[in-house]
């Protein structure tokens, strides 16, 4: 098949996804052909591109951003001479401005199947006002055109019972995690790891993976941590990512008392290091479509501490063997789980996290069935 992937965030969870399922498509002869966007844009997203160019798919930079914008429509006109020079015989969208571009082709004319994963509603945020109806609303009408694929069974719900969307156009299909690039470190690598970026052997390390933005709630996080820090003073932060709230969580930091103790990194192209160095993994988003960090967490055999929210409940009642949850922006609650958390680690209990990561969320299984997606549309 030859199958065009739409994506706009070039970087964090949602870029990791469209690359992992590109190498698994063109790994399986697949042609593929990738519409991207560089204002949020990496290091493998550069990479992508040019292994995309060099097995002969066709590329092209929409240069959107993630807002509304006057240059949507430049990129809609772009893709629809994409689709007529590639001649997909699929379009798969992530992200709800993918989304929407591959969606409205539709109305351009472009009749080749057309499939759309969010990723995360924004209007499962639970936030009011006019831009969560607005959102909803453009969801709404244009989940009548394709198929859904939803990441989560809260996503699905949200789909199915907020958005209207017709059960028949929704697809239950999990984020897969690579268990091959993905696994824990011994522990003289992982002591390497944490003395390069300046963590005291005898501390705890908690990491948190994210853009610093709204839906994951990094604030919340940082008023958990020091809170749980006035319990335990081995308690440390490795925190990763970049975003709209970089500024506030610094000056936050500072208020609170506690940037001596965290270890605070922007990006890194290879996530691996991140993981190993951990000994646990805390998210504490408002809302998820299901977590990539998570995933790659239990491939590290880590314990996790989540919030309860769509897209988290799923693993809270999977039956792992060390996952701890709060409410949405409970500080105190967090704090609470973060000091259960630590007090556990010294009680070396077995891990069940990479074997439920091995069967749960292989790439075969996941993307696999996107594939035979694919294949029932095409009439394969």
């Amino acid at each position: 098949m030859q199958i065009l992937l739409v994506t706009e965030p070039g970087v964090d969870g949602v870029f990791r996804h469209v690359e992992a399922l590109a190498s698994f498509l063109m790994e399986r002869g697949h042609r593929i052909h990738l519409a991207y966007s560089d204002v949020r844009g990496s290091d493998r997203l550069k990479q992508l591109v040019a292994k995309v160019s060099a097995a002969g798919g066709k590329t092209m930079n929409l240069a959107v951003s993630n807002a509304p914008g006057p240059g949507d429509v430049t990129a809609l006109l772009k893709m629809r001479r994409l689709v007529r020079e590639a001649r997909p015989d699929v379009i798969h969208a992530h992200s709800s401005k993918a989304g929407a571009l591959a969606r409205a082709l539709f109305m351009l004319g472009v009749r080749q199947p057309v499939f759309y994963t969010p990723h995360a509603y924004y209007g499962l945020s639970g936030k009011g006002g006019m831009k969560s109806r607005v959102f909803n609303a453009v969801e709404t009408v244009l989940g009548r055109i394709g198929t859904t694929i939803n990441l989560s069974e809260g996503e699905r719900a949200f789909a199915r019972d907020s958005l209207k969307i017709p059960q028949g156009r929704l697809r239950l299909i999990a984020n897969p995690v690579d268990c091959l690039r993905f696994r824990p470190a011994d522990a003289q690598k992982r002591q390497e790891i944490r003395a390069a970026l300046g963590v005291p052997a005898d501390v705890i390390l908690l990491g948190s993976v994210g853009r610093l933005a709204f839906q994951k709630d990094p604030l919340t996080l940082y008023h958990a941590f020091a809170k749980a820090c006035q319990q335990r003073s081995d308690l440390w932060l490795y925190h990763l990512g970049e975003g709209e709230l970089s500024a506030e969580c610094a000056a936050l930091a500072d208020q609170l008392g506690i940037r001596s103790c965290i270890v605070r990194q922007t990006y890194l192209s290879e996530p691996l290091s991140f993981y190993q160095a951990l000994d646990g993994m805390i998210l504490t988003s408002r809302y998820e479509g299901l977590s990539f960090a998570v995933l790659e967490a239990l491939a590290c055999d880590l314990p996790v501490i989540l919030s309860e929210v769509p897209g988290n409940n799923g693993f809270t009642k999977m039956g792992l063997s060390h996952c701890w949850s709060a409410g949405k922006e409970d500080v105190d609650g967090f704090a609470e789980v973060i000091g259960q958390w630590a007090q556990d680690c010294a009680l070396g209990r077995v891990s069940n996290h990479r074997q439920i990561a091995e069967t749960r969320f292989s790439q075969e299984a996941c993307f696999g069935a996107i594939v035979r997606e694919y294949e029932q549309k095409v009439g394969l």
